[in-house]
């Protein structure tokens, strides 16, 4: 639909030279009309035009998103690192309770060591839990990686597009003969060439992001019924 548009608009654009030469063909010895001012008429544009203002304020989004994505995975990163050493200290703790228990067993204190297994069982639940935490901040921070790098990749991409964008304006103002004109529009060629390269790039990271946020959705989900079996006493 956008090249018919594209091609319509030619027309258009061409449509009153033709008629003009129309009518005066038939004079004898008339002299040609000047070819009408025309932008893009020998290739079509394969990327969308957009205009440079609406084009700054993606890429600023772009640059934002990807330090949002750095400071949360800093984020994850410290809270994976707090998990660990709680695991460590409840380890600990455990074998300190052993300990004990065994004590209370040589000892015949049945109360104490029926009361010391409870907390020595009830530090075991938590750190499954602990695990169950440690993994998906493992996760949370493999899926920010993968979202800064689609951040940079769409900022990249935005960048050749505002030069291209940029390129265009220039190229409406340049005649269509010329070498100048001719050297515009190799350039313009080459920038578009890129522009779907690095937008072809930034698809492929969003299906990256799309898969690893689907492995901290399932993260999520196994914690909460790893918690909801811990509050039922299982």
């Amino acid at each position: 639909m956008n090249r018919c548009s594209v091609l319509l608009t030619l027309l258009l654009v061409t449509a009153p030279g033709v008629l003009t030469a129309q009518k005066t063909g038939t004079a004898k010895n008339a002299t040609p009309p000047a070819p009408a001012a025309r932008g893009f008429d020998s290739f079509l544009l394969l990327v969308a035009p957009r205009d440079t203002i609406t084009i700054k304020k993606s890429l600023r989004a772009a640059t934002e998103a990807e330090a949002l994505a750095e400071t949360r995975r800093e984020q994850a990163e410290t809270m994976r690192l707090g998990a660990l050493a709680t695991m460590e200290a409840k380890k600990v703790e455990i074998g300190r309770l052993k300990e004990r228990t065994n004590a209370a067993k040589k000892e015949n204190r049945d109360a104490d060591r029926l009361g010391l297994e409870a907390e020595r069982k009830a530090a075991e639940r938590e750190i499954e839990l602990l695990k169950g935490r440690e993994e998906l901040r493992r996760a949370e921070i493999e899926f920010e990686i993968r979202r800064a790098d689609l951040a940079a990749l769409t900022a990249k991409s935005l960048q050749l597009e505002l030069q291209l964008a940029t390129r265009r304006v220039g190229r409406l103002r340049t005649p269509v003969g010329g070498a100048g004109g001719a050297s515009l529009d190799r350039v313009i060629g080459e920038l578009e060439k890129q522009t779907l390269e690095a937008q072809r790039e930034q698809a492929a990271s969003s299906i990256d992001v799309a898969k690893t946020e689907m492995t901290v959705i399932d993260r999520r989900l196994e914690l909460l019924e790893a918690q909801q079996r811990v509050l039922g006493g299982k």
